[in-house]
C-alpha cells in the first residue's frame, strides 16, 4: 500500500484542543467591535450548532474584520493535545509521511511552533504555514479561512501531486479549501451537525478522533489503489 507524502494538519480543534481559548478570542474580538461578550453557554450553543460564524459578529462590522481580527488574538492559554494526537504523529512518521501543519490563525508561524514545543508534538511535525505565511508569500483567500492557496503552492514546492497528500481538519471551510485544491479531506470531529457540514463540503471521510484517522488514511489509498469509492 502507497502512504500519502504529504499530510496537512489543521491545528485549532484538530491536532489540539482549544475550544476554550476560541471561546475567549471571540470574546475578545466582541470586545474590540464594542459588544458584550458571551457566557460559556451561549458560547457552546452557538458552536455546537455552528452559528457562531455568523451571530458572533456585532451589528455594523464587516465579517472580514471580526474574523481577521479573531484569529490574530486566537492564542493558546488552556488548550491540550486532542485525544490521539501523539498516535497520529507516531503513525505518520512510521509512514515517513511530511506533515505540515496549515492552520486558519494569522500569527508567526514560530507562535504555534512555541506550542508545539511546550506540549511536545514538535517531533512530529516538519512545517507550520500560517494566515500570516499567505500573506507574506503574496498568496489570496477565495473566502475568509480559505486555505487551497497555500496548499497548492505547498504541493509545488514539494513536487507532487495533489492525490499524493491529504488534509485532517475538523471544519467545513478545510473540506472547501481542498476541493479546489484538489486533495482528498479527512473530517475529525464528534458533533453530529458539524460532521453532517464536512460530509457535505466534500469530506471523503469523517472520523470522531485523531485515533481513527490512520485506519481512514489506510482506507482512503487502498480503496485508490483498488479502484473502488469509499463512502
Amino acid at each position: 500500500m502507497s502512504f500519502p507524502k504529504i499530510v496537512f494538519l489543521d491545528y485549532d480543534l484538530t491536532l489540539v484542543d482549544t475550544l476554550l481559548d476560541f471561546y475567549e478570542a471571540v470574546n475578545e474580538a466582541r470586545a474590540f467591535f464594542n459588544s458584550k461578550p458571551y457566557t460559556l453557554d451561549e458560547f457552546y450553543r452557538l458552536f455546537y450548532s455552528d452559528r457562531i460564524g455568523v451571530e458572533a459578529i456585532p451589528d455594523n462590522t464587516s465579517p472580514s474584520s471580526f474574523w481577521r481580527f479573531f484569529r490574530r488574538v486566537y492564542k493558546t492559554r488552556h488548550g491540550s493535545p486532542a485525544v490521539g494526537a501523539c498516535y497520529l504523529l507516531l503513525m505518520l512518521r512510521l509512514w515517513g509521511s511530511r506533515n505540515i501543519i496549515v492552520t486558519g490563525r494569522e500569527v508567526l508561524p514560530e507562535t504555534i511552533w512555541d506550542e508545539l514545543r511546550r506540549f511536545n508534538l514538535d517531533w512530529g511535525v516538519d512545517e507550520v504555514y500560517t494566515m500570516y505565511s499567505l500573506w507574506r508569500l503574496g498568496g489570496v483567500e477565495a473566502e475568509l479561512f480559505d486555505k487551497s492557496w497555500i496548499l497548492k503552492h505547498i504541493i509545488r514546492r514539494y513536487g507532487v501531486e495533489a492525490f499524493e497528500t491529504v488534509m485532517i481538519g475538523d471544519y467545513k471551510l478545510d473540506a472547501r479549501s481542498c476541493i479546489r485544491a484538489g486533495i482528498p479531506f479527512i473530517g475529525v470531529s464528534n458533533i453530529d451537525k458539524r460532521r453532517r457540514d464536512l460530509v457535505e463540503n466534500g469530506a471523503c471521510i469523517v472520523v470522531k478522533n485523531l485515533y481513527e484517522v490512520p485506519l481512514a488514511i489506510h482506507k482512503l489509498f487502498y480503496s485508490r489503489e483498488e479502484g473502488l469509492t469509499y463512502l
